[in-house]
Order: C-alpha cells, then sequence, then structure tokens
C-alpha cells in the first residue's frame, strides 16, 4: 500500500491496514507479508505498531540500489 504524498499523516494509511488486517483474520490468513523500504521509517513505524517484525532484507528490491525490509504478521492459530 502506497498513499501519495498529500494523503499522508492524516490517517489514510493506517485506517487501510487495519480493515486489511481485520479482513485477513476474518478470512483466517495466517500470516501477511510485505516489503517496505527501509527508508520510510513513517511506514516502517505503523507496520511495528500493528505487530510486524523485520524478516529479511531483500538487496536491490526496488531498483539496484534500493532495498527493501520484507516484513511480516503471524496471527495466532486458533
Amino acid at each position: 500500500m502506497m498513499l501519495k504524498e498529500n494523503f499522508r499523516r492524516l490517517g489514510h494509511g493506517e485506517a487501510l491496514l487495519k480493515a486489511a488486517i481485520q479482513k485477513c483474520r476474518t478470512r483466517n490468513v495466517h500470516r501477511i507479508t510485505l516489503h517496505v523500504d527501509p527508508l520510510r521509517t513513517s511506514a516502517m513505524n505503523l507496520y511495528k505498531k500493528y505487530g510486524f517484525q523485520v524478516d529479511n532484507l531483500i538487496e536491490g528490491y526496488y531498483s539496484s540500489d534500493r532495498n527493501a525490509y520484507r516484513m511480516y504478521l503471524d496471527f495466532d492459530a486458533d
């Protein structure tokens, strides 16, 4: 998920993330994974706030000089 710059810091990204997490919970998804640019600290902080953890650094993910963190959120098995 990515928001245009003029829509950032208004709560839209957080609302979308919460809705996506809830939808995954209702559909018995066990893990959500995503990729995020390590330089996007506000995005990283948002994902961490909801329990996502860094899994791996993927070098050259976006381009030869732009890496990404793969992050994941596991749901408890009921």
